[in-house]
């Protein structure tokens, strides 16, 4: 295989089955670790940001034994003092600095020159105040514990990562704590992990006000965690069908916790046909027209929701997109830019991206290492003049090395 894909102009007509969430996936390894009883995680599937999470939890000393897609997983009496590499994943680095800030010895967290230049000064910021010792370097972020409980205020978050850390971490610390958050942006994945640690064994409430109260000393119990298709990558092939045939896709639970199940929202809005049985959605093309939406709780659907707007009569506005830009790439410039390019009638406004319906015909978008860029323009060069070539198709390992293949199952040239 090359370092450059061809997507041909076409058509997309089939059935898959939905990748597990990766979302999931992390937070069930983080779990794990933290777990002295045994945690198993069934229908584990693999990718880059998932490996550096389980490659992380078996050197900090949890025992893990793997058969076929299941995780037996007993947690680590005490963290092994080791250093451990997040890659690109932005997950695991902000949920393992509260986590290692619950031992008293410094641990540092490597990653990818890109993961530690985006905006983790927040980090620090917010352990610091709960009583850790942080600092940021070029090559990594050291912790150094313990992690105090108390009362902590979180103004204007530019994501929810470090806070779920936060509630893996003060479910561990010595007395209870209360997180107040100002101006909260993806809440539901803030609920995602709640839900997850409740389920094992933690008592995290939620009020109506988005404060979140924490039991410290939490003990988890034994238990099986089951992981759900992903929404996010689902979105995708949701999308290729709304503007150019028909997909059914197979595990999704319709009452997900998933963000960006929003989804479906969107293109009842555009005008899609979506048709939703127990544990499958069907999309089927349809006269689509342009939407409006507010991307603040579900961030991963901006590309998706752009190639959409571009295939839809009218006018579509996108709100809430600025803190895309500390994404594996700057999302934003990299899509209006690169769409530009191909033709696309697409420009920032005030507090809006704003899309017109447009023929895509640049065949070679640069897609800036970046694994959502990549499958967004895959999805777009099927509805445009003459395909698209992507390079570097192999930035889709990061959270769904099959999605080519599985796109190349449905698709049919023109």
């Amino acid at each position: 295989m090359g370092d450059s894909l061809f997507i041909s102009k076409g058509s997309v007509c089939g059935e898959i089955s939905a990748y597990p969430s990766k979302s999931y996936i992390q937070r069930a390894l983080a779990l794990g670790l933290l777990n002295k009883n045994v945690t198993v995680i069934t229908n584990y599937t693999e990718c880059e940001d998932s490996k550096a999470v389980l490659r992380s939890i078996i050197d900090l000393g949890a025992k893990v034994e793997r058969s076929g897609n299941n995780l037996k997983i007993i947690g680590a009496e005490k963290f092994n003092h080791a250093q451990i590499n997040c890659n690109e994943s932005g997950l695991c680095l902000r949920m393992f600095a509260p986590i290692l800030s619950l031992s008293k010895e410094e641990f540092k967290i490597y990653g990818s020159k890109r993961l530690l230049e985006r905006n983790n000064e927040h980090v620090c910021n917010i352990l610091s105040r709960l009583g850790a010792k942080c600092y940021l370097e070029r090559d990594y972020l050291s912790v150094r514990g313990p992690l105090k409980c108390g009362e902590v205020i979180i103004k204007n978050p530019t994501g929810s990562q470090l806070i779920t850390g936060l509630l893996f971490a003060l479910s561990k610390a010595n007395g209870d704590s209360k997180i107040i958050i100002e101006n909260p942006v993806s809440f539901p994945y803030i609920r995602m992990t709640a839900e997850l640690l409740n389920r094992f064994g933690a008592e995290i409430n939620i009020n109506e006000e988005n404060e979140i109260f924490i039991k410290g000393n939490s003990e988890f119990i034994e238990g099986t965690i089951d992981i759900e298709g992903d929404w996010s990558s689902a979105a995708f092939f949701f999308v290729a069908a709304a503007i150019a045939g028909e997909v059914k896709i197979r595990n999704l639970n319709p009452n997900s916790l998933q963000a960006d199940s929003a989804i479906l929202k969107y293109l009842n809005k555009s005008g899609a046909k979506v048709i939703a049985g127990n544990d499958e959605i069907k999309v089927v093309q349809s006269e689509l027209n342009g939407f409006t939406a507010d991307i603040k709780d579900h961030p991963d659907l901006f590309i998706p929701l752009v190639i959409l707007a571009v295939n839809c009569k009218g006018i579509s506005k996108i709100y809430n997109y600025e803190r895309l830009k500390y994404k594996e790439s700057d999302r934003p410039s990299a899509i209006i830019s690169e769409l530009r390019k191909a033709g696309a009638k697409i420009s920032v406004e005030d507090g809006f991206v704003k899309i017109e319906k447009s023929e895509i015909s640049y065949g070679k978008p640069d897609i800036y290492n970046d694994h959502r860029l990549a499958m967004g323009f895959a999805v777009a060069a099927i509805n445009s003049k003459f395909g698209l070539k992507i390079k570097n198709y192999q930035c889709v390992n990061k959270s769904y090395p099959s999605f080519f293949e599985e796109l190349k199952s449905i698709t049919r040239e023109n």
